[in-house]
């Protein structure tokens, strides 16, 4: 899928599944919640630099975004994995960025139906600490 679908998944679904490496080199696919603000697609870590998926991230490993609905990661993480995803690249957003309210506006829109802890989670300072904007990868 080309980076525009990419947005439009991050967008319109609620969980999407990101894939991520591991040390060893095994890819993992791992059920989370992204945002959309002004056509700009971001993620954070509901458990801040504990989230494996997040440290993949941090270690300069490679990441991508399963194509479709990322639930399935939450059941079967193997089905996911066999799904077609696009890789991307991430950008650290500082914790004090203003763009941050807007995407604290836009999780409790998108997931005004979740449980109150998890959008509760994803507010948090911790979280807060933990967001990433998803960009196009660079062209090789």
């Amino acid at each position: 899928m080309a980076f525009d679908n990419v947005v439009k998944t991050l967008d319109e679904t609620q969980v999407v599944a990101i894939v991520t490496t591991r040390a060893a080199g095994q890819t993992i696919a791992t059920p989370i919640w992204s945002m959309v603000v002004d056509g700009v697609p971001y993620v954070r870590s509901a458990f801040g630099e504990d989230s494996w998926w997040y440290r993949h991230i941090n270690a300069g490993r490679p990441v991508a975004f399963v194509d479709g609905d990322g639930s399935l990661a939450e059941r079967d993480r193997e089905a996911a994995l066999a799904l077609p995803r696009d890789p991307v690249a991430t950008t650290y957003v500082p914790a004090d960025d203003p763009v941050q309210s807007r995407i604290d506006e836009e999780i409790v829109r998108k997931y005004a139906g979740a449980r109150q802890a998890s959008v509760d989670a994803m507010l948090s300072p911790q979280a807060r600490e933990c967001t990433l904007k998803v960009e196009a990868p660079a062209a090789t």
